[in-house]
């Protein structure tokens, strides 16, 4: 099941236009979603009430009825014959949004557009036919099939995302949030619970599995999904199966962020410090161009030593650069120590 606010999301409002657009030009169209079809069904329900010059009607289909039966009680009709039952008046510039759970009423989908469409007309219903499965067999030439496998992407997950930090905006919450969507990827509902993690456990969900995984994830774990162009697991599969990708995911999500305001940092130390730095002819001929590990050396040698700030911010991008998430008291020391940096004299 998605998560309830999916369909407010960019990439999922594209994907529902697209298929509004599609029923307009009088294409039927043969949907799945594995994470359940009753989500996208009440998204274009929604979409579709509110301003289309279509009527709309809604069936399911997941219990023993047939398609004709469900179609006459919907219609207020009584028409023994799914031909007669197309052309019917009460048909006419129609959208079906039709529930299924298996294969059992497509050839009566069929045949219901098929006759719809015998005399050229503008008039003819068309059809969703959603299922949690692929439908086999709706692939003549009145139907496209869709699949919601790339629905949600990684800014969609960064708009979910920034919607729900509970913190006010600073570097920390910039980095809780890119963790939990490079974590929880396609699955909102998980990224929701990552980002109400204390920071410690949100910045480093790698290291505290149970207190995200429950009940819920037991099916998802099975699960594979798009996410930004690639192919991607759930997380609860990663901590039994590959852990280091579950690190590797924390790490992305810290680097976006962490990386640049450290290289902020490192600019600032050298504005401040320029009188103390040299340049080294080998490898760095001009002082702008210091690393960390250089600039720690310089002002160590220096008669004021290195300032801890400048040992904070170099111990975390050495991680980072190597392919290691930090902790969250690595970067709160390194927050505190360019408070006091900042605040004191050269």
């Amino acid at each position: 099941m998605r998560h309830p606010d999916t369909w407010s999301l960019p990439g999922p409002r594209r994907f529902v236009k697209d298929v509004i657009d599609r029923l307009y030009k009088g294409r039927c169209i043969s949907l799945r979603d594995a994470h359940g079809a009753a989500g996208v069904l009440g998204a274009l329900r929604a979409h579709i009430g509110h301003d289309s010059f279509m009527r709309l009607q809604t069936i399911d289909l997941r219990s023993s009825m047939a398609l004709y039966e469900a179609l006459n009680e919907a219609l207020a009709t009584d028409i023994r014959s799914l031909a007669a039952l197309a052309v019917n008046e009460n048909a006419r510039d129609t959208i079906f949004l039709i529930h299924l759970s298996d294969d059992t009423h497509n050839a009566d989908m069929q045949t219901f557009v098929r006759a719809g469409r015998l005399k050229p007309t503008s008039e003819a219903a068309v059809i969703v036919a959603a299922s949690d499965k692929s439908l086999n067999g709706l692939t003549d030439e009145h139907w496209d099939t869709l699949d919601t496998t790339e629905l949600i992407g990684p800014l969609d997950g960064l708009a979910f995302a920034a919607a729900r930090v509970t913190e006010a905006d600073s570097l920390s919450s910039r980095v809780k949030a890119t963790v939990a969507v490079e974590v929880g990827v396609w699955d909102l509902c998980l990224t929701e619970r990552l980002l109400d993690l204390p920071m410690k456990e949100a910045l480093r969900p790698d290291l505290c599995s149970s207190r995200w995984i429950d009940g819920d994830h037991e099916e998802l774990a099975q699960r594979q999904d798009s996410w930004g162009g690639e192919i991607a697991r759930h997380a609860v599969w990663l901590v039994r199966n590959d852990p280091e990708s579950l690190r590797k995911r924390v790490w992305r999500g810290q680097l976006g962020v962490l990386f640049p305001w450290i290289e902020e940092r490192r600019r600032e130390v050298i504005i401040r410090h320029r009188a103390q730095l040299r340049a080294t002819e080998k490898t760095t001929p001009e002082v702008e161009m210091l690393d960390w590990g250089p600039i720690a050396v310089q002002l160590g040698n220096s008669a004021r030593g290195c300032p801890k700030a400048i040992l904070a911010a170099r111990a975390i991008r050495n991680e980072l650069a190597h392919g290691r998430p930090v902790t969250w008291p690595m970067i709160w020391q390194c927050l505190q120590e360019f408070r006091v940096w900042a605040s004191s004299k050269v």
